[in-house]
Parts: structure tokens; C-alpha cells; sequence
């Protein structure tokens, strides 16, 4: 090119310039836009607008050290496994719904986008309307009263509580004791969300992407019993791990108030307790206050004291035989036991027929038949299987931060059980 003749070169670069402004004009896609200058409060809304528009949760954080000193944690621990279980034995109704809490919260992660997970989201998810939702709101209620009593020494998140409310549920009926793995965040916008719900029910809790996993109304009313078990495999949990949950669910739903279970002190002298009793008038007196007064209609019926929680018992007592273990927390609801607590299984996979929107689920699917009749069958591998499946619907999702943690745990999921 640098032989040519100079002539021949200018015409060159002429030809080349008219066939490009040809292609300019020619060309009828998107041209690019002048960027507009955008205020301060212009930019603010839209980023606020852009954060309602990606509603996809977050990831939930693990940290098993955040509670510090160990001694402060298990008090902590003690303290609300205590309340849990106080509140089931006023109610034993409340040990199905304390376990029903910890599925939802668990049944929020989403395994194809894995999202979500047991970050107390399920708080704001059962703002939406109906009887079912304000039974687990009354739950919820426990928990959260629980948590701000213990603030001022160490408050657990109420993920953690949620979690272990499941847990204790089962424990209180005279189930197994199932291990917890405790260090969830909370959801960094769970006031909001539960504003959100609360004022704009269910539409609000799906655009959100937090409405719970399944309709807890619709499936007792018999409408969308098959959406139980799509809501498991959604979260990636098979239909044995899903008969196991909802098998115990089933079973703490069949308990009654165990009359015999309830230390009544002031009507008899136990052998070995001294101190002060209460009078059947004044026991007649407590009974009859709400479980949790969150209205402060109940006032002036209680003695002022630092560490008292409503519902704790007034009476102090010396035992010279403290019991099993397992009467640590306080009394159980009911007097099953480990031996029989498959019972459930046993009797749904011999009638066959199903009394109740649990009973459907389970028979509804033909894999989840095959479990109900092994667990009937087998009750310690139902025993183990429980205790497995709940731990790892409870950490689902989970990303372990804190050094030798994260190290340990991190992209390590449970196994699951197929």
C-alpha cells in the first residue's frame, strides 16, 4: 500500500469512508442513549425499587461460635428449652406447632437456586391471614418473648430459636432428643418483610418470595395435599426423609393434655420438696392466665423478679431425687416414650385411611406408603432417620463462617437420606 501512488490512495480512503456512513444510516437497531443526570433522591428510589424487584433470599450464615462464652450459651439454652416446654405442657397443642415452625423455616431454601433456608423468614411468612397462620403466630409469640428475656445476658437469634423449639417439641411429648446445631443470622430485613405480609397478606408474602412452602390452611381443608411433597422435593428432601418429619408432626398433633404430667404442689406434698406451695385457689388462679400477656391485661398478678419469664413456675422446691435427664427442662406433656413413639406409623399403615390432612400426605404417594409401614415396622430406624432429617432441615442452605468452621463445614451438606 505504501507503493501506490498517492492519488490512488486518497481514493481509497474515500471509497471507505462512503460505505461506512451508508452502514451508519442503513442501521436500525438500538443506538446507545446519553446517560441523564440523576438526583440524589432519584437514585435512591431506584435503588429501593431495584431491591423489591430481586426478592430471591439470602444465603443463610452459620457461625457455631457466635455466642461466645460457653457457659453464658447453655444458659441461654436451658432457659428456653425450659419455656418451650412449659408452654407445651399448659398446651400440648404448641409441640405440633413449635415443630411446624422449624419445617416452614427449613422448606423456605429453594435447592435449584439454593436460596434461602432456616433464617427465620418463616416469621414473616405466617403474617398471612387465617386460623392455622395465628395458631403458629401464637408459637412465634413463645419464642420472641423468649428471646427479649434474654437479652440482657446472651439472646439466641430466633433462627436458633426456632430450631430448637423443634427439637425441644419433640422432647416434651417423650420423644427422642434431637441434636441442634445452633450459630444461624437471622434475616437482615425480617422486620420489614413481616410488616410487608401483615399489611399486604398472602400477595405480598409471594412477591416477596417468602410465602411458606406449602398452605397450611389448604392442606388441612383437604385442597392441596400433594403440595406438601412437592414442597419437600422443591427444598431437595426425599419422600423418606419427608415420611420421617411428617410422620412426627403427625404424631405430636395426636397428643392431649396428660393431666398426671403437671406437678400440681399445691394440692399434694411430693416426697422430698419443702418450701413454699401454692394454694389450689392461687393454682386455680394461674392457670387461668394467658400463656403469654402480651397485651398487659393480666398485670399485678405476678412477684417482681429479674430473671423471671411469664409462665415460670413460682415455687421453690428441694428434691432429693432429681429425676432422669430428661425431666431437666421440667415436666413432659405426655407420657409417651421412645418405646412407642413410632405408634403413629404403626396405626396409619394398618387402617389405611386418613383422619387428617398428615394422614393424606403420606398416603397420598406411594413411596411415602413404603415408608410409613418400614417405620410402623422398625422404630429405630424411624428414631434414627428423625434425628437426621431434622438436623439437616434445619441447617439446609447453610454457609459456615468463622475460621476452623468455614474450613470444616463449608460446602459439606448433610447427606441425604433416599
Amino acid at each position: 500500500l505504501s507503493a501506490a501512488p498517492l492519488d490512488t490512495i486518497i481514493k481509497m480512503r474515500v471509497v471507505l469512508a462512503l460505505l461506512l456512513s451508508a452502514a451508519t444510516r442503513a442501521y436500525t437497531g438500538p443506538r446507545p442513549t446519553v446517560p441523564v443526570a440523576l438526583s440524589r433522591r432519584g437514585f435512591l428510589g431506584g435503588a429501593a425499587a431495584a431491591t423489591l424487584a430481586q426478592p430471591a433470599q439470602a444465603v443463610v450464615y452459620f457461625d457455631p461460635a457466635r455466642y461466645g462464652d460457653q457457659e453464658l450459651k447453655n444458659a441461654a439454652i436451658a432457659k428456653c428449652r425450659t419455656r418451650v416446654r412449659d408452654a407445651v405442657v399448659q398446651d400440648p397443642s404448641y409441640a405440633a406447632r413449635f415443630f411446624l415452625l422449624a419445617i416452614l423455616d427449613g422448606l423456605s431454601y429453594d435447592e435449584r437456586s439454593r436460596r434461602g433456608g432456616p433464617d427465620a423468614t418463616v416469621a414473616a411468612s405466617i403474617q398471612v391471614p387465617g386460623p392455622e397462620y395465628a395458631d403458629l403466630r401464637e408459637a412465634l409469640d413463645v419464642l420472641q418473648e423468649s428471646q427479649k428475656a434474654l437479652k440482657r445476658t446472651n439472646a439466641l437469634t430466633l433462627a436458633d430459636l426456632v430450631a430448637l423449639a423443634g427439637a425441644e417439641a419433640v422432647a416434651a411429648v417423650g420423644g427422642p432428643e434431637i441434636s441442634v446445631q445452633l450459630g444461624r443470622t437471622d434475616a437482615p430485613d425480617i422486620l420489614e418483610k413481616t410488616k410487608a405480609v401483615k399489611t399486604g397478606g398472602w400477595k405480598a408474602a409471594q412477591e416477596l418470595n417468602i410465602a411458606p412452602a406449602f398452605d397450611v390452611a389448604a392442606a388441612r381443608r383437604g385442597d392441596a395435599t400433594d403440595s406438601v411433597l412437592k414442597a419437600f422435593k422443591r427444598s431437595g428432601f426425599s419422600e423418606r426423609e419427608a415420611t420421617a418429619l411428617l410422620g412426627t408432626l403427625g404424631t405430636l398433633e395426636t397428643f392431649t393434655a396428660d393431666t398426671t404430667a403437671v406437678d400440681d404442689r399445691g394440692s399434694s406434698k411430693a416426697r422430698g420438696k419443702i418450701g413454699r406451695s401454692a394454694t389450689p385457689a392461687l393454682a386455680q388462679k394461674k392457670r387461668s392466665q394467658p400463656l403469654i400477656d402480651l397485651y398487659g391485661t393480666a398485670e399485678g398478678d405476678e412477684e417482681a423478679s429479674v430473671d423471671k419469664m411469664e409462665g415460670d413456675l413460682d415455687e421453690f422446691y428441694i428434691a432429693d431425687a432429681f429425676g432422669t435427664r430428661r425431666d431437666a427442662y421440667g415436666k413432659r406433656a405426655a407420657s409417651a416414650s421412645e418405646a412407642t413413639f413410632n405408634q403413629y406409623f404403626a396405626d396409619l399403615g394398618e387402617d389405611g385411611a386418613s383422619s387428617s390432612w398428615v394422614d393424606a400426605a403420606l398416603l397420598g404417594d406411594p413411596n411415602t406408603k413404603v415408608w410409613v409401614n418400614k417405620y410402623g415396622a422398625e422404630r429405630l430406624t424411624y428414631l434414627k432417620d428423625l434425628d437426621k432429617t431434622f438436623y439437616r432441615i434445619t441447617q439446609v442452605g447453610a454457609a459456615y463462617t468463622g475460621g476452623k468452621y468455614a474450613a470444616l463445614l463449608d460446602n459439606k451438606p448433610e447427606k441425604k437420606l433416599s
